[in-house]
């Protein structure tokens, strides 16, 4: 069953449109291959460095790409492969600056407000490119992009500090807050390596990743193929209206700004406890998106309804934020990168079979074939809130501390003294038998 009759022909932007996102496919593969080492890197040589030199890399490369485009097309995959490698290290190398610097109950909001603000550059971008390109021509995209991001890392460089301890110009009483705030857990007692086995072992770790596993795959089907349902099955192109295209973004940073906010009012008054923050939060983020899309696949031809819902499920899925992405920074503060590196990578891998799903059951583009569609990924959601809810833990895991070999040590020093008090025990008793002898 369709709504109307599906458009045949095709202009040039959507005959472009599958090469384009091939290109993007392949950054964002190598944006997620570095999840992991950024976070790592993060943790032993500090956000501001490895942050700063994601942007500072990404804006130099970005200036270039103009001239690699115009010279030989695989100059121009090497620059995209490195500003993809270069980007990886940015959500990673960020929660690291959480845990050193925002106190716990201040997380949920600085979280939703501050990660989900790359919606608003999305938002603010793809026009504002649009008007740049046809007023001054493309190549001025790169060049203005990469110009901003350079001036970026100088104001990054001169007011970026990795702790409040290296700040200089902060208060002493807000330095005590802070400090004592983030004190449990964060930095003093950091092991020297990554406990990958307690890391990969550890079951409400793989709580927070299947969450995400949840989040990412609604949230990678909700952007690249409800629009392709929209089209299809309703004969409505979302794509050709740059405002209907840009609500699910908008909507995403406006639920994940009320989330974090509404979660932060919580547990600073005490209302509710950290777990039972991030739990609400896990639900709002998981079960409604899944109730959202089931709907979505029975609104019939009413194209206003389903054009509403787009966003509204964008909009729950920014509680993200507040829930099961603050939940590192509860198991390990010193791990904290890492742990989003895991999560990251492990749901992106998973969300890379969300094409392949839809390609494979919706082979006529019928109603009912997307129906299918979304009753799957409503009960991923709902699978994955079910083992979040169940193994999710909020306390600060044994393994985010610096294993206390002191015992063994004290243990090893005394064998050796015992040892040493052994042998000379011995050598007098061997002198004396030699002398009465």
């Amino acid at each position: 069953m369709r709504c109307a009759k599906t458009v045949l022909e095709q202009d040039i932007h959507e005959l472009a449109t599958p090469i384009s996102r091939r290109r993007a496919h392949s950054s964002k593969k190598l944006f997620y291959a570095f999840q992991i080492p950024g976070g790592r890197l993060a943790e032993m040589y500090g956000t501001k460095i490895v942050f700063g030199g994601s942007i500072l890399m990404s804006g130099i490369l970005t200036l270039f790409t103009p001239l690699a485009a115009k010279s030989n097309y695989l100059v121009l995959t090497v620059v995209r492969v490195f500003i993809g490698i270069a980007q990886g290290v940015v959500y990673p190398s960020m929660h690291v600056l959480v845990a050193r610097w925002i106190p716990p109950l201040e997380r949920p909001r600085f979280i939703s407000i501050t990660y989900m603000a790359n919606c608003l550059g999305t938002i603010l971008t793809l026009p504002l490119c649009g008007v740049i390109i046809d007023s001054i021509g493309w190549p001025a995209v790169f060049y203005i992009s990469g110009g901003v991001s350079l001036i970026w890392v100088i104001f990054w460089a001169f007011l970026m500090h990795d702790s409040p301890r290296d700040h200089p110009r902060i208060s002493e009483k807000e330095k005590k807050f802070i400090l004592n705030a983030i004190g449990e857990g964060t930095t003093q007692q950091k092991p020297n390596k990554t406990p990958w086995c307690e890391v990969l072992t550890s079951l409400p770790l793989w709580a927070i990743n299947m969450a995400h596993v949840g989040g990412m795959f609604g949230f990678t089907l909700l952007l690249t193929h409800l629009p392709s349902y929209m089209k299809s099955i309703l004969g409505f192109s979302i794509r050709n209206n740059g405002i209907l295209s840009s609500l699910p973004f908008l909507a995403q940073f406006l639920g994940s700004s009320a989330c974090g906010i509404i979660g932060d009012w919580l547990l600073t008054r005490n209302y509710i406890t950290v777990g039972t923050s991030r739990k609400i939060f896990a639900t709002v983020s998981l079960v409604c998106p899944a109730v959202t899309l089931i709907i979505v696949g029975y609104v019939g031809c009413n194209t206003a309804l389903a054009v509403a819902l787009f966003p509204i499920c964008a909009g729950f899925l920014g509680g993200i934020g507040a829930g099961h992405m603050a939940n590192h920074l509860d198991l390990s503060p010193n791990f904290a990168g890492t742990l989003l590196g895991v999560s990251n990578t492990i749901a992106f891998a998973v969300s890379m079979c969300a094409p392949i799903m839809v390609g494979a059951i919706t082979t006529e583009q019928t109603l009912e074939q997307w129906q299918i569609v979304f009753w799957l990924t409503g009960g991923l959601f709902i699978l994955c809130w079910i083992f979040y809810m169940v193994f999710s833990k909020f306390e600060i895991q044994e393994w985010n501390y610096q294993r206390d070999d002191s015992d063994n040590e004290n243990t090893q020093e005394k064998d050796v003294f015992i040892s040493d008090v052994t042998k000379a025990d011995i050598v007098k008793e061997e002198d004396f038998l030699e002398q009465n002898v």
